[in-house]
């Protein structure tokens, strides 16, 4: 089998559990939990990956875990992606410009290129869920032309993802620790937290 339908649905609420300690403490670290959920992201990013030739599975069982495990991953990125872009782009995006933009250019450029890099990937990620939309009903699968057509879809969507990770965690996040008041901090935890109430 692919999953365990248990674990993975264990995982699933874990990672969407808001309130817990995972979460809690993160966000106590307003930038250590950008890149934790940059590791989140990655982790359905790979679920996608790995599923892909399952949905087409003779075994009924491992179809409809494969539907699952898609389901739960384009959820969480829909959702948890949402929330994460506006923690950049209304938290962390202004802050750092204001504290570093006029004595260093490429900060304006980098947040720029961020945020355009955002809309095209939600541009990929509103097709994506588009298509899966026209999938047949589990257990059947789906045509030859529609899996061609997913993979290249999730193939696009994480290519543009993964090097947009890589700059934020190796450029924005450690420009972000050297410049960012403590102020700026708390500013942004009390701004992340409320986003997530529920």
């Amino acid at each position: 089998m692919l999953y365990s339908v248990d674990r993975l649905m264990n995982q699933w609420e874990i990672l969407m559990n808001e309130s817990g300690p995972r979460t809690a403490a993160s966000i106590n670290d307003p930038l250590q939990h950008l890149v934790d959920c940059h590791d989140r992201i990655e982790e359905r990013l790979q679920t996608l990956e790995r599923l892909l030739p399952h949905l087409t599975s003779a075994t009924e069982s491992t179809s409809r875990e494969a539907r699952d495990a898609l389901k739960n991953s384009l959820e969480f990125l829909e959702t948890m992606g949402a929330i994460h872009t506006r923690d950049e782009e209304d938290s962390l995006f202004p802050r750092l410009l204001a504290r570093v933009g006029k004595e260093d250019p490429t900060v304006v450029e980098l947040t720029t290129m961020l945020e355009s890099q955002h809309r095209e990937k939600e541009e990929v990620f509103r097709k994506l869920l588009d298509h899966v939309l026209t999938l047949p009903t589990a257990p059947a699968p789906p045509s030859a032309d529609q899996l061609r057509r997913l993979e290249g879809l999730v193939a696009h969507l994480t290519d543009l993802y993964r090097p947009h990770i890589m700059v934020e965690n190796q450029r924005l996040i450690p420009l972000s620790r050297d410049f960012l008041l403590e102020s700026d901090l708390i500013q942004m935890q009390e701004e992340m937290r409320n986003r997530r109430v529920k």
